[in-house]
């Protein structure tokens, strides 16, 4: 049964004033008893990404899956939309919502990467494994540029449209910008796409996407179970990028699928559910 929560006040229009906590996320939640799975999703999407796909799918593990701030039907503060910022929603949720053990945290592209930086920032012990799908893993904003633009024609058109190949981040965006970037989702998100925040857009890629390196975070964690799942075709965050770092990752389990590009949880959906639900299973063992 698919359940929900929301509060906030998202009329109030300044960083200082605006508490950055629980209470400015939406979520949705699907009951289950043993542990909890907690996905965040990528750019211009929200919780819709992960529950077509896995909403019920998941056997006995609890799912929640909030929408970011900015994103979704959560608030939308004139606040800065850093790492700090969404980490300290998404802790709030976790310790305030007391999020049943054992915790599994992760995400899609950008989502995974917030992930990875939340489940660092919690106290040790408290998370038992990574779920990440289509890691985007660079080693400079200039990497996350230049791979964008060579494997992504959208992205490609709407930058040079908003301020030409040679801009490394999206500056500050104005709702015309959002079906230029809306068009590189699948048909199926397009419309949510246009419910996002164009500052909480531009200032989170910035912040979480461009600027954030995830490998430090990982290595701490490498004694976590963890779960990768690859397009083999993903031309934005490609395969071969976060695979460089697999003797890094000891206990990463990792599955690429040859066919599949960035979206892969929509294009392989069955496949997707059961290797999430083995991880799941076999981690909890």
């Amino acid at each position: 049964m698919l359940q929900s929560q929301f509060a906030g006040d998202s009329t109030v229009s300044t960083e200082k004033a605006f508490r950055l906590d629980r209470t400015a996320l939406s979520f949705r939640t699907y009951p289950g008893s043993a542990g909890t799975l907690l996905l965040l999703h990528g750019v211009l999407t929200s919780h819709r990404y992960f529950s077509e796909p896995l909403g019920g799918k998941l056997g006995p593990c609890r799912l929640v899956l909030p929408d970011l701030l900015g994103f979704g039907a959560s608030s939308r503060p004139d606040a800065g939309y850093t790492l700090s910022d969404h980490l300290a929603c998404l802790r709030d949720l976790v310790e305030a919502e007391g999020l049943s053990r054992p915790l599994f945290i992760g995400g899609h592209s950008m989502g995974a990467l917030i992930a990875t930086a939340l489940a660092a920032s919690l106290p040790a012990g408290r998370v038992a494994g990574l779920v990440n799908f289509n890691f985007p893993r660079f080693v400079s904003p200039e990497a996350v540029h230049g791979t964008l633009r060579n494997g992504s024609r959208r992205y490609r058109d709407a930058t040079d449209k908003l301020g030409g190949p040679a801009a490394k981040a999206p500056g500050e965006l104005t709702d015309q910008a959002l079906p230029l970037f809306a068009r590189s989702l699948p048909a199926s998100l397009h419309e949510e796409a246009m419910r996002t925040s164009p500052i909480a857009l531009a200032r989170t890629v910035r912040h979480c996407l461009f600027d954030y390196r995830a490998d430090p975070d990982l290595e701490r964690m490498a004694g976590l179970p963890m779960l990768f799942l690859l397009g083999g075709r993903d031309e934005v965050a490609p395969p071969a990028f976060i695979l460089e770092r697999r003797d890094r990752l000891a206990k990463a389990r990792w599955i690429e699928v040859p066919d599949a590009g960035h979206h892969l949880l929509h294009t392989h959906s069955d496949l997707a559910a059961r290797a999430l639900r083995d991880f799941l299973r076999d981690s909890q063992a």
